[in-house]
């Protein structure tokens, strides 16, 4: 172990066509742009924290289908002993744009603060626009031990991979019912001519347990919650010559029917 830099572990991929690979440079010399910016540099707010470099890891799909959906935790040990979990999920299902978490093929930088595709480094150096990703993890000081682990893989044909502790795949299932279920509030208040703040006020009350993103929590409340809070913050919102209560209402409508989720069945070994 070299002084000073925590040792890495890389849990085996749940999925045998997702490749996990320690961050090198010379192996990878796109991602090698993003720790050697420089002030002016288009990639500036791209650039992971430059401590993180020796904990990186490349994340490959190498199978034929893009993944949707994607959970993994970070667990960091300092030289107590003491260990502190980070997790992350991500998908493409909750805004209105379509976008794959990693098409096949793609390659991405993956530290603890965050994710950064390879396409985007390129797409970002030809002179397209991007958002900022990532954000700021606590100093590496008196770390010993950093851990990756994969929670939950999720391809675009439904294909599940992984053991999904916090049952993230249960709260994707979840979340087009609740859109529709408070659609179809609003939608009877509007014909009846009613005043749909109370209806949207007792929903966004609903007693449960736990909060999203939780093994224990119950997500279809949860989500029931949510769009009914989002929907009454955008009624009061004007401004921009956009109907935005009548947006959010077509979001709530439009939610993405997901593939059934499966998991691949592997042949049986030969007796």
């Amino acid at each position: 172990m070299i002084p000073g830099v925590p040792h890495l572990n890389i849990l085996p991929s749940p999925s045998a066509e997702i490749g996990l690979t320690p961050y090198d440079q010379a192996a990878f010399p796109t991602f090698r742009q993003v720790f050697e910016v420089h002030e002016g540099s288009p990639l500036i707010h791209l650039v992971p924290d430059p401590e993180e470099e020796s904990v990186a890891i490349v994340f490959e799909n190498r199978s034929g289908k893009a993944i949707t959906g994607l959970g993994y935790r970070w667990i960091v040990t300092d030289d107590l002993g003491k260990s502190h979990t980070r997790t992350c999920f991500r998908d493409s299902y909750l805004v209105d744009v379509y976008r794959a978490m990693a098409e096949p093929g793609s390659r991405h930088l993956v530290t603890p603060s965050g994710m950064l595709d390879e396409a985007l480094i390129e797409h970002v150096l030809g002179g397209g626009g991007h958002m900022g990703s990532g954000s700021k993890t606590r100093p590496f000081d008196n770390i010993v031990e950093i851990t990756f682990e994969i929670d939950l893989i999720l391809f675009d044909d439904g294909e599940v991979s992984g053991p999904d502790p916090d049952r993230h795949a249960r709260e994707l299932q979840c979340r087009k019912p609740a859109a529709e279920f408070v659609a179809k509030q609003i939608r009877r208040a509007r014909s009846a001519g009613l005043d749909v703040q109370p209806v949207l006020s007792a929903l966004a009350e609903i007693p449960c347990l736990g909060r999203l993103g939780q093994a224990h929590s119950d997500p279809l409340v949860q989500w029931t919650r949510h769009y009914a809070q989002d929907y009454l913050r955008h009624m009061k919102r004007t401004g921009s010559g956009v109907d935005w209560a009548e947006a959010r209402l077509r979001h709530l409508e439009n939610r993405p029917t997901l593939s059934k989720f499966h998991r691949r069945q592997d042949p049986p070994h030969p007796v």
